[in-house]
């Protein structure tokens, strides 16, 4: 029972989420039928797991759902915003009652209350052929209303069940078998078989494809002619209706036992016909196997099972075929018997539990730290033969360590689509209670990035797209004035780059204006009015990832408050990436986000300060060099130097530190250019060391709080650094 349970919890999550996108699509095209049919099938198939368990609640949920869309696949409701909400708002409710049940083993208390608040809701608007049928109307089944009277005579008066049945064109390549399903209606007083498109000219017709729909009426209830169609709901549209009695004259009803010989025999003649015609050895093996498959379900259609094996030797050929069917079985020609394609090989998967792949890479992270230490052992061992054999030695496992990093890296590689997948029900919301239109185009949702990467970009990204909504595309009346479509447009492109993974997230909305910046700034005090003058566009745009800065008018539950951009930057520099953003007022903003392949290994540039060695991760370094002395410019205690033709504030490593100032007289200062969110930044440091792959090691015990630090590592050598958060120390 529990395996059972576990089992629909997880079955659960997975169709909740094949709903959310269905219906998402089914509100952008109303008249998509594949999403109507996938969305109804998820409601049924979660209605007929959650019976199995005593949660009426849920049932009945799913229950309401499941009716309201028979009506839409049917015609008899329209899909319309409102409805959406309602479905949506269902779904929430399922996914909320799953959790609960993940968590508690049960629904919540108010669960019963809940369930038939949305059921009504649901209901509310049901103007539907299961009303008019239930009233015992036939106009929801115009065909019913349009009986001959000889029909009319043949099923009787009173109250009858209706079925209206198209089977899925590949339903013969399903296992499905229609006239088998109308067998097992109780109680068959009428069967139509009828094409349901025009029929094509008989040398192009494909036998295996099924073009008919078959019409029904049954004299049982529909409680007991519903289960026979279960393995098809989405195929069948099954009502009741009362025909009134009709002075006509006796009729035999339509058989529904087997199809007339005459049309059984054109069948077998078809198939024989197929066994003629031209191809390759493999094509005609293939057709041979099909066409003995059909003759064997035709056959026993009619009530003549015969054993399969004679069924595939009587298949070698039309002729033999023939004789076959007019005499009975036949001896097995001496030719070769068409062999079955080979079945391929399912694909198989390995659960792993996510703390042994933590425990791998730490393993592979140690590896690669002991595997640095041969260096300095190469170093040491000169140039005679033993230094030789060791740098082949030391070149071979530097190569097989790379390899195993990489392989254990692709074990916790997943794709984007993971933080994307809630991004269109969260566009979709969002823009609806901000009466705005907005298409969502993501791109690149296959790009893989460590688990842990995805944990930290989820809610970054979420801002961003809530800000590009809120603040950054229009209305569709002032887009239309400003010769917009009125529909904005917000896309969001994911990619790999430099062996990192790079977010953009950009919107063709008014833009970010720099004029608006700078008198933000000044009247928040964060610039003096000179400062905030000189500042060119760009740095200008970058003030949005200031604290607390904002220029929003008003404060809402979505954003305006000054926080969301500040944490979106504070996020991603905590996990060693960067955020830049450009904007062209009235054309549109895009904000790019470049993070790390992983974290369980970080690269990082090794310098020195007062005698200790740091680390700073390497995708906030711009650059290093020397400074000559006489070019750092001095007001009273701010430093700043012109690099790469720009003015950059300085600032000395070991006064972030608190350490003393160097004493040494020195002509050159080494300089590292740090690439922060605000704009960059010198940082002078005593000196530059190697590059080096490093396993972060967070703070623990006591020193977790400690700020601007992100961790500990051990270089190669087995000296210990510490690894700065320039931001924090900033």
């Amino acid at each position: 029972m529990n395996d059972l349970f576990d089992q629909f919890v997880v079955e659960a999550h997975e169709l909740l989420e094949t709903a959310g996108a269905a219906l998402l699509a089914l509100e952008r095209d109303p008249a998509d039928r594949a999403s109507v049919d996938e969305l109804f099938r998820a409601f049924h198939t979660l209605k007929g797991s959650s019976a199995l368990f005593d949660m009426p609640p849920f049932t009945l949920l799913v229950h309401a759902g499941e009716d309201t869309l028979s009506l839409l696949r049917d015609g008899h409701r329209a899909m319309t915003p409102d409805l959406a909400d309602l479905l949506f708002r269902a779904l929430d409710q399922c996914a909320r009652w799953v959790a609960a049940l993940e968590e508690a083993g049960a629904l919540p208390a108010d669960a019963a209350e809940a369930a038939e608040t949305l059921a009504r809701g649901l209901a509310g608007g049901e103007t539907t052929a299961g009303a008019a049928a239930s009233g015992g109307k036939a106009d929801a089944f115009p065909w019913v209303a349009a009986l001959t009277v000889e029909e009319r005579a043949a099923v009787g008066d009173g109250a009858l069940t209706v079925i209206d049945y198209r089977p899925d064109p590949e339903c013969f390549f399903t296992g499905d078998d229609p006239l088998a399903l109308f067998r097992r209606v109780p109680d068959l007083r009428l069967l139509r078989i009828e094409p349901a498109e025009p029929l094509p000219p008989l040398a192009r017709m494909d036998p295996y494809r099924c073009i008919l729909r078959f019409r029904a009426l049954s004299g049982a209830r529909v409680e007991a002619v519903t289960p026979v169609f279960r393995s098809v709901p989405d195929q069948v549209r099954i009502g009741s209706v009362t025909l009134a009695s009709a002075a006509v004259s006796p009729a035999v009803a339509v058989p529904a036992a087997a199809p007339p010989d005459s049309l059984a025999a054109a069948m077998l003649e078809e198939q024989a016909r197929i066994l003629d015609l031209p191809g390759s050895p493999a094509e005609r093996d293939s057709r041979r196997a099909a066409v003995a498959r059909a003759v064997a379900a035709i056959l026993t259609a009619l009530g003549r099972p015969t054993k399969r094996d004679a069924v595939g030797a009587a298949c070698a050929d039309a002729r033999t075929l023939r004789r076959f069917l007019a005499d009975g079985p036949v001896e097995k020609p001496a030719m070769a018997e068409p062999q079955p394609a080979t079945a391929p090989v399912p694909r198989r998967a390995l659960r792993v539990e996510p703390e042994r792949m933590d425990a791998l890479m730490a393993l592979v992270g140690e590896l690669s730290v002991v595997k640095g230490q041969l260096g300095s052992l190469v170093r040491r061992a000169g140039d005679g033969e033993m230094a030789r054999d060791l740098k082949s030695f030391s070149a071979r496992l530097d190569s097989l360590v790379g390899d195993l990093r990489h392989a254990a890296l692709r074990l916790r590689l997943l794709p984007l689509a993971r933080v994307f997948d809630p991004l269109p029900r969260l566009v979709r919301d969002t823009a609806r209670r901000l009466d705005k239109t907005v298409e969502l185009v993501l791109e690149g949702a296959e790009t893989e990035a460590d688990k842990d990467i995805l944990d930290v970009l989820g809610e970054p990204l979420l801002h961003l797209v809530r800000n590009a909504l809120d603040h950054g595309i229009e209305t569709p009346e002032r887009r239309a004035a400003s010769g917009k479509p009125p529909a904005g447009t917000l896309r969001v492109r994911a990619f790999q780059d430099k062996g990192g993974v790079v977010v953009e997230v950009s919107d063709d909305g008014v833009g970010i204006d720099p004029a608006a910046m700078r008198r933000a700034a000044v009247a928040k005090g964060l610039l003096e009015p000179n400062a905030a003058a000189a500042l060119n566009d760009a740095d200008a745009v970058r003030l949005v990832f200031a604290p607390g800065f904002s220029t929003a008018g008003s404060v809402s539950d979505l954003s305006g408050r000054g926080v969301g951009m500040d944490a979106v930057r504070a996020a991603v520099e905590r996990a060693g990436g960067r955020v830049e953003v450009a904007s062209t007022p009235g054309s549109g903003t895009q904000v790019r986000l470049s993070l790390p392949l992983t974290l369980s290994i970080t690269r990082v540039v090794v310098v020195e300060a007062a005698g200790s060695l740091y680390g700073i991760p390497v995708a906030l370094v711009g650059g290093v060099q020397r400074v000559p002395r006489a070019e750092i410019r001095s007001v009273k205690r701010a430093e700043s130097v012109v690099l790469r033709d720009r003015v950059v504030p300085l600032v000395r490593l070991r006064r972030l530190l608190a350490q003393p100032d160097d004493e040494r007289v020195r002509e050159t200062v080494c300089v590292v250019l740090a690439e922060l969110g605000d704009g960059p930044v010198a940082v002078a440091v005593d000196d530059v060391g190697e590059r080096a792959d490093v396993v972060l090691r967070p703070m623990t015990g006591v020193l977790r709080g400690l700020r601007g630090y992100a961790g500990t590592a051990v270089l190669g050598d087995g000296r210990l650094i510490l690894v700065l958060d320039l931001r924090e120390l900033l």
